[in-house]
This record gives C-alpha cells, structure tokens and sequence, in this order.
C-alpha cells in the first residue's frame, strides 16, 4: 500500500515575467507570494528541469515536474525540524508557476542555494564544540556504583549533510557530557548512533564534520552512524549490555515525520536517521525485548510524541518514563536556542546537569527556575520533563506540545539518570557497620525470608517497597533485640517483578533487590 500523501496544487502565472535563472525564479516567487520572511527560508535548484522529470523527496512519493523550469522551496517554518509545512514551487521561463504544498523538502536540498533567509548567520568556523568544551564544568549528581547500573543509547540521524544541523550535534553533546561527568557513566555504558559515524568527510549542514570526541578526552564517543544498518548495530551492543539489575536511557534527537499512512490511528511516525527512517514500530520492538530494570526514553524530533504508545505499552515489562519534545501530528523547533540547540532538549539537558551552556538568543548559565520540585536532591524524570516544558517557549506559545507518560502511574518520580531513587548504604557513615541484611532464597519464593543482624538493640523498619517506590509491606516496625533475626519476606503474594527491601535503623539504612519470579 502507497502511502498516503495530500498534494494541494496551486497554479499561478506572472504576466510579462521573463525567467531565464534560478535565481530570477526566487526573486519571483518572493515578489508574488510572500509578503513577510518571518520564520522562512527561500532556496532554489541549480539547474533547469525538464517536464515529466521525477524529483524525490525523501520518504514520499516521488513529485512528477508539471513543465520545463525551475524549482523554488519555500520553507514556511524554518526553526522547526522537519517534517513541517513547506512549498515546492515550479516556475517557468515565462512566469508561470505551480505549487506543491508539502511537509518535506526535495532530496535535492544539498544542491539547493539559499537566496533569502529569515534565519541568523551560524558560525561556519568551528561550531559549537569549542565554545561548549570552554564552559562545561561537571556537577557530579550520582556515584560510581549506581553508574555501573546505568546505560544510554543515542541516536541522531540528522538525514543527510544538508539537514544535519549543528543543533543536533550540539544536542548529543551536552547530553553525552551529562551522563558521562556528572552521572559518571563509563564510556562503554554509551553507545551513540550519529549521522554518518566515523566518516571523515564533512557530515554538518554548515559544511565540517562532526568531531566523534564529544567530552575532549582524546577518545572517539561515536560507535556506530545512525543509517539503518549502523542503529541495529547500536541496539544489538546495547542489548548484549544490559541485564535485569540494569536501567537504560535513550535520547534521540534530528528530524522526525508521520510514518507509514497518513491518516493511522494509533499514529505511524518515524525517526530519521542517515539516508533512512526507524519506524515506531521497529522501535517497540527494541523496547520489548530489553530485560532492563527500567527504561526512560526522551526523544526531540518531530512527531516524536508518536512514539508514546509504543515506549508506554501494555506490554511493558518494566517501568517506563516517556518525555517528547512534540506530540504525534507536529513539528519540534530549535526556537530560541537556534542554532547550537534543540530547546525543549536544551532546558530538558540543563535541569538534569543543573545549568545551561550558553547560546544565541537565550543568555545560558543558570536555569530559569529549580528543577528539584520536591527538594529530595534528585531531578527526576517527570521534574525534567515538567519543566523543559515550563521552560521551552515553542511549548509556551502553542507550537509544539510536549508529551509525557510513564508507567506504572507516577513511577517517574522515583528515577533518575543515576537510576532508582532510594538511599542505600553507600550514602552513609562508613564507620557503622553492615546489619547483613539479606534474603533467603532471592530470585523469591513463598518461603523466602530476610534476614538480618543488629550490633545493638534498636528501633527497626524493614519495608518492601516495588519498583515504583510503593510500600508493598513493613514486615518489621518496632523494638528489635540485638543479634540475628530473620522473618518472613512479605512477598508471598506479590506479582512478579524487582522490589527494594528496606531496612532502617535510626540513622542507618541498609537496601537490597529483590526479584520475584
């Protein structure tokens, strides 16, 4: 089956106009139909195309040219990612012109010339790279061994040269910094999927390649490139990493669009990655198969809330957190962090790492607000998502809608890019001793019992707590004699999944994992 694709054709003809370059014909167009540049970028094909040529344009059918002429794209939305409202217009040498409204641009766009622009010059020097390596300072929000539970997967296809902005380099970036510095996530717990990988030929719409060492440190960051081959590389490594005493993250970000039919319900979105797209759901089925403790999936491309149903599935077997720059049917922006920065990413990224690297249109530093709404010294998947929203203008104004959604029911306050949010005993005085809590027989069976050992006689709690954090039972609450003990696990009738037992002591809490088969 086709997919489906709306083409509204509008004819016009400029009486007495003599079009003879490409040029002329985008002078044209802007004297006949836009009267403001606001947001929109004009480009014209170089060369003359002739009638009943085919052009493609990326995932759609391909468009047939109506006459001998020239091409002329307007970009209606300019700060936003595509897919997004645009206009191929076909003009001949004596004026006339015939439009094609459209969500995607030709694939000839890297040999399209820009002959007027709303946007701002970028620095076609250097990027960003140096400028971000200049301010980074790491804020260390999480330790060494909760680290080694932690793995990311990230993904930015950015489609081809010309629409691989710096943007979404910019984005991958202060992410992987993110986790590696201030989560302390070892660089084999990251695997990054970006544009055309290791390829030393120039890979970024402002015509460098993209440096593969994101954090300075003199190593390659970049795994694999993010065509279709190189992300099933990704998820394959990714996979082989993570085990059931694990929690992963991924982040994507480029350009996104409505996928397989137009007019599905559920929606049928995809990814784009270099040269090709990852569909939703290929992407659930990536999900299903993790055996992860729990997964947290924040995604910046267009359509991405697209993808919501298929992260927050009934079959989920793990907790899941999803954040999404833009719902299913529209388009995310760079909006006021244009051209370094993806902006719901940009303040998504800075709630986590505690501050902002600086860029054009926006001052950088510190934050707008506090992210830690509940003051547990945390910044939790939902106070993330809660305020890159809050913070993001494209949201505030209306032109995106940022999605959120996790499962079981509020289970994204308990985690965050260090993984669970308990006290365990790491956190504590290294002078008081180990209670050995422990139990019995664990993955649990009915008869699986704790057990545990006081120095001195003390007031004790031990709760069981599910993954969400929920108290399950308090087997124990009350004066408790020194020495060994051991009671029942209070599990017997629990459904299977990953508990916390919970012992505390005054002062001193002791935490374990439980698996319930």
């Amino acid at each position: 089956m086709l997919k489906l694709i709306l083409l509204v054709l509008v004819s016009a003809f400029a009486f007495g106009a003599v079009v003879n370059s490409p040029t002329e014909a985008a002078n044209l167009v802007m004297e006949t139909m836009l009267t403001d540049l606001s947001n929109k970028e004009v480009r014209s094909l170089d060369g003359f195309l002739l009638r009943g040529d085919f052009m493609g344009a990326w995932s759609h059918p391909e468009i047939i040219v109506p006459f001998n002429g020239y091409l002329v794209l307007v970009d209606d939305y300019a700060l936003a990612n595509w897919e997004h409202p645009c206009r191929w217009v076909f003009v001949s040498p004596d004026g006339e012109m015939n439009t094609i409204r459209m969500t995607v641009p030709p694939d000839a766009l890297p040999r399209m010339n820009v002959e007027y622009t709303s946007l701002p010059e970028t620095d076609n020097g250097k990027g960003q790279y140096e400028d971000f390596i200049a301010w980074w300072v790491p804020n260390v929000q999480s330790t060494s061994t909760s680290a080694d539970h932690m793995y990311a997967w990230i993904i930015s296809g950015g489609a081809n040269q010309s629409n691989n902005h710096t943007r979404y380099y910019g984005d991958v970036q202060f992410i992987y910094n993110v986790l590696a510095h201030d989560y302390l996530l070892p660089d084999d717990h990251i695997i990054v999927c970006f544009a055309d990988g290791l390829n030393p030929a120039p890979d970024l719409s402002n015509g460098l390649n993209s440096n593969p060492d994101f954090d300075d440190d003199g190593d390659s960051d970049i795994i694999y490139d993010a065509t279709t081959a190189g992300v099933t590389s990704g998820y394959n490594a990714i996979n082989a990493l993570v085990g059931a005493d694990d929690h992963l993250f991924i982040y994507t970000t480029d350009h996104g669009g409505s996928g397989k039919y137009a007019f599905d319900s559920p929606p049928e979105v995809t990814l784009n990655l270099w040269g090709s797209t990852l569909d939703d759901d290929t992407f659930m089925g990536y999900m299903d198969a993790f055996s992860a403790m729990s997964i947290h999936v924040v995604m910046e491309q267009c359509y991405s809330g697209g993808f919501l149903g298929e992260v927050i599935n009934t079959g989920a077997t793990q907790p899941r957190t999803f954040a999404s720059a833009a719902n299913a049917s529209e388009s995310s922006y760079a909006g006021a962090t244009y051209p370094e920065y993806d902006e719901y990413v940009y303040y998504w990224t800075g709630a986590v790492h505690g501050s902002t690297p600086p860029t054009t249109s926006v001052p950088g530093g510190a934050l707008p607000g506090t992210p830690d709404m509940n003051g547990d010294g945390k910044i939790s998947m939902y106070e993330a998502a809660f305020k890159a929203e809050e913070w993001d203008t494209c949201a505030q104004s209306g032109q995106e809608h940022p999605m959120w959604d996790d499962t079981p029911d509020s289970c994204g306050d308990d985690y965050y890019l260090g993984g669970l949010i308990v006290t365990s005993v790491e956190n504590l005085s290294a002078s008081v001793p180990s209670m050995d809590l422990s139990i019995s027989q664990n993955p649990v069976v009915s008869t699986a019992m704790v057990n545990f050992t006081l120095p001195s006689p003390a007031h004790a709690t031990i709760e069981i707590l599910d993954i969400a954090g929920r108290i399950v039972s308090i087997p124990v609450s009350g004066s408790v004699a020194s020495g060994s003990h051991t009671v029942a696990s209070g599990l017997e009738n629990a459904p299977a999944g990953i508990y916390v037992v919970r012992l505390t002591t005054g002062s001193h809490i002791e935490t374990l994992r439980a698996v319930r088969l």
